[in-house]
């Protein structure tokens, strides 16, 4: 029942309920079948839709890349998602945006804007971890 469910909000294009299925097809859970490459388009609609979370999620798996030769690795794309999820107000989509930038990864290396990003836009977290 949690699958039909679910499987009906996805399709009429509830970016939650893409963002759950995508993770329930990562991970084989809920009565879906481990399918990574079906995850990654969920994750890509809901992100479409202006979901952060499923932007990060997607990002994390170009940036990795693999999945039984599923998803091919394309870091640039990666970083571009991890933007998205910034704009719409993810902490961890800047927390990736300032790894990308010091390791020059999907965007050339640059250390001072890795070092500004954190500064200023990861600065009320670091303050409250204080």
């Amino acid at each position: 029942k949690f699958k039909d469910l679910l499987d009906k909000a996805a399709d009429a294009g509830d970016t939650d309920a893409l963002f759950l299925r995508a993770h329930c097809l990562l991970n084989g859970e809920d009565g879906y079948n481990r399918d990574p490459a079906m995850a990654l388009g969920g994750f890509l609609e809901a992100a479409e839709g202006g979901h952060a979370d499923a932007a990060v999620s997607a990002g994390a798996m170009l940036h990795r890349g693999g999945f039984g030769g599923t998803v091919q690795r394309d870091r640039r794309r990666a970083f571009e998602l991890y933007q998205e999820a910034a704009e719409l107000g993810s902490i961890e989509g800047w927390r990736n945006l300032v790894s990308c930038y010091a390791l020059g990864e999907g965007v050339p290396r640059c250390e001072e804007t890795a070092k500004y990003i954190a500064r200023t836009m990861l600065k009320e977290e670091s303050s409250d971890d204080s």
